[in-house]
């Protein structure tokens, strides 16, 4: 994963809650855009919030970003940012 996919999910506006999937198998839903952040001068690193947890989480291992999508079944913006279908 890169760490501009994160960004763009992040600010999106209105923003809405989503989850990142780790390769180790966690999910860490980010409520707020406050609760992830990230160094610039150090992207491979990113820290979030979750449930009152902290998470140091090395971006490469990030397998996907879990997005909600309408009840249609179509994302808004007409493309997901992975192949999964699942709302946090």
């Amino acid at each position: 994963m890169k760490l501009d996919e994160i960004k763009r999910v992040k600010d999106q506006r209105p923003f809405q809650p989503f989850l990142i999937r780790m390769a180790d198998g966690r999910e860490i839903r980010i409520s707020h855009p406050d609760a992830i952040s990230w160094d610039v001068e150090s992207p491979r690193m990113a820290f979030a919030i979750s449930k009152g947890e902290h998470h140091w989480i090395e971006v490469a291992l990030i397998t996907s970003l879990v997005l909600p999508v309408p009840a249609s079944g179509e994302p808004e913006n007409g493309h997901r940012a992975n192949s999964d279908s699942e709302q946090p």
